[in-house]
């Protein structure tokens, strides 16, 4: 009987010789679905599918350079550079990833690194079209669009046909607001290319924001004519078809692409908003609560789920009180962390959300207590008692409170200061319809409702309610007349998907002069709310404190603001007569005439929402009136002077730019 041993020890080398080729086959397949994912618009998956390949094996150059592109993609600078480095040691002839990691280097906002490489490339190759669309990019980053614009004009001089010049010029000049230009190199790139799905998609974008939604319908059909699974383009067309009133189709689309990928945060959005435009309540909550499910931290899937309940849901729903607990849970974290401002925010959407949360209202009044506000406090236990609470927490905490309030300006006067009538502000707030650059489509009515929401915590600030959406600053103009708002506003904003960025401008409403802007930009998580948190709170403390003079006995006299209007002991201010303080044309401020000013007042002590102070006559006859108004006196030439429009911010228009032609990408390494 023959050993066996030889026999078995070759079946083994077999085994190991062939285990290589296995694994090269794996990360082979897994970077396919890795590659399938990321042109489908994937992202996430594709780098699921990468970071599979490199688990087979850690130094697959082609898998290093996919995650480069995903996380340049997605804006995460910081941790597509060292993929882009790893991949480039691995294959150090490749130019295409040499121009990678320079596109990196731009977002990271490391100008020098990027055009040092971009130059070494050409270097190599004089004429690598890649490097040279790169250093146009750099200028654009720069603030250089002239010299974008030329080096895309010679590209053309070489080759007229050149897609992504065309196309970049196209943006350029509309963002130059030269239509003609840019529809010019538009139908350029058409001709040329007239079944490329990408330009047809650029094409569609172009139109829908000129108002052409049925010529945008037209392109987008094409491209997906000739590419099915075309994701951005699906999403566009739901956009476009709810333009034009079709919601039941859009309903079809998003349907269709959500049969093939489920995973889509924005598919669920728009399909959200499709159901809500053809009647279909139930249904456009549970999508808008799916896309929120996907993506927890999409903030405006989450606006829009909670402005349709709060539009459409009675107070008492259930739906309504699930979405207020999210709120409650964050309040009570940042408490913890004595975050008490970012606390008070979450209570108070909180409330918004479900006004009779027993727990919600004592969580908010009670960070008013440690910010100094008793009265505040009481006031909301009140309503608590009020809605039917009689428990310990309620009544003890009132009887506790009202011993403090013993000896304040309001008992001694006799007045329920939270219940005085005051003079606010009346600001308008609209969005341009085709003035922003977003992700999600129609964010602009989702973000008006949101800053409307923001603006009336200022007890200072009425906001009417209007039609959010405006065509033009004409209509908005107009509409903020018939409402005889004080100023209007008009908010624009950009996203990416790892940034937001606002601007809120201010107009006279009986003018339309504008008067001031104010920016905000954030990244990371809550950065729409940080944004628009930080642009009202900007706002309201422009705004002059504008009170009257509630009550008076001899020289002492009671005005109904406070310190929580900022009111400070020794304060000096002025009494106009009653409807002669008006707004400044110039800028956000008041101006009155020295000959309506009947007194001077000095607060002595300052309480919650009112003061007591000494008043002073101007003249041998004591004129000052209960009516009268009470201002800080303006300094000539005082207020917020008007600002110019400030042009598109340079990150914004490259960030436009890599949308619509999609992400540059590396050249791929040998497999």
């Amino acid at each position: 009987m023959s050993r066996p041993w030889p026999a078995i020890a070759a079946f083994l080398w077999s085994l190991s010789a062939a285990a290589p080729w296995a694994q090269g086959s794996q990360a082979r397949s897994l970077l396919d679905l890795g590659r399938q994912a990321q042109l489908g618009g994937d992202t996430l998956g594709a780098i699921e599918q990468y970071r599979a390949a490199l688990e087979v094996n850690p130094d697959y150059g082609p898998a290093l350079a996919g995650l480069a592109e995903c996380f340049f993609r997605l804006e995460e600078y910081e941790e597509a550079l060292p993929h882009a480095l790893r991949a480039r040691r691995y294959d150090q002839s490749n130019l295409a990833l040499a121009v990678l990691e320079g596109r990196i280097h731009i977002g990271l906002g490391e100008m020098e690194q990027a055009r040092a490489l971009f130059n070494g490339v050409l270097a190599r190759e004089k004429n690598n079209l890649e490097a040279q669309f790169a250093l146009a990019e750099l200028d654009i980053a720069s603030g250089q669009k002239r010299n974008a614009a030329l080096k895309y004009l010679e590209t053309l001089r070489i080759r007229p046909d050149s897609q992504q010049a065309l196309l970049a010029l196209a943006v350029l000049g509309d963002s130059d607001g030269d239509r003609g230009a840019a529809e010019r190199y538009l139908e350029l790139a058409l001709r040329y290319h007239a079944d490329d799905p990408g330009v047809r998609y650029a094409a569609a974008r172009f139109a829908l924001q000129r108002g052409d939604p049925a010529r945008a319908e037209s392109h987008l059909r094409a491209a997906l004519a000739v590419r099915p699974v075309f994701v951005d383009a699906s999403l566009l067309l739901a956009q476009v078809l709810l333009v034009r009133q079709r919601a039941p189709d859009a309903v079809a689309v998003m349907r269709e692409l959500l049969a093939a990928r489920r995973d889509l945060p924005l598919a669920w959005y728009l399909l959200g908003l499709a159901y809500e435009s053809s009647g279909d309540l139930p249904q456009a909550l549970a999508s808008l609560a799916s896309a929120s499910r996907l993506a927890a931290e999409d903030e405006l899937a989450r606006l829009a789920l909670e402005n349709l309940a709060l539009a459409r849901l009675e107070i008492k729903d259930e739906a309504r009180r699930r979405l207020a607990l999210p709120h409650l849970e964050r309040g009570r974290r940042f408490e913890e962390r004595n975050l008490l401002e970012k606390a008070l925010a979450e209570y108070r959407r909180c409330l918004r959300l479900d006004p009779e949360s027993r727990d919600g209202r004592l969580a908010y009044a009670g960070v008013y207590r440690l910010l100094g506000y008793p009265a505040k406090y009481r006031q909301e236990l009140e309503v608590l008692r009020r809605l039917g609470f009689q428990d310990n927490a309620i009544t003890d905490g009132i009887e506790i409170v009202d011993s403090q309030l013993e000896d304040t300006v309001a008992a001694d006067w006799g007045l329920d200061q939270y219940a005085l009538e005051r003079r606010g502000y009346s600001l308008a707030a609209f969005c341009l319809a085709r003035e922003v650059r977003e992700l999600h489509p129609f964010a602009g009515r989702q973000l008006e409702e949101y800053l409307k929401d923001q603006l009336r915590r200022f007890d200072t600030v009425l906001v009417p309610e209007a039609e959010p959406l405006a065509q033009s600053f004409e209509e908005a103009f107009r509409k903020a007349r018939g409402l005889d708002a004080d100023y209007f506003l008009i908010l624009r904003f950009e996203e990416s998907e790892r940034s937001f960025s606002a601007e809120l401008e201010q107009y006279l409403g009986r003018t339309g002069t504008r008067v001031a802007t104010y920016r905000a930009f954030r990244t990371g998580n809550d950065r729409i709310q940080e944004c628009l948190g930080l642009l009202t709170t900007q706002l309201e403390a422009a705004l002059p404190a504008w009170g009257r003079l509630v009550t008076r006995e001899f020289d002492k006299g009671v005005i109904d603001l406070g310190r929580q209007d900022g009111i400070k002991a020794e304060d000096k201010l002025v009494v106009v007569k009653r409807g002669k303080v008006r707004l400044r044309n110039d800028g956000v401020g008041l101006a009155i005439e020295e000959k309506d000013v009947v007194a001077d007042y000095q607060v002595g002590q300052p309480d919650e929402r009112v003061s007591e102070g000494i008043l002073s006559r101007r003249s041998f006859f004591d004129l000052s009136n209960p009516g009268d108004e009470v201002v800080f006196q303006p300094a000539p030439g005082s207020g917020a002077p008007a600002q110019e429009a400030p042009a598109e911010a340079s990150a914004g228009l490259l960030r436009r730019l890599y949308r619509l032609l999609g992400l540059p990408a590396a050249g791929r390494a040998p497999d």
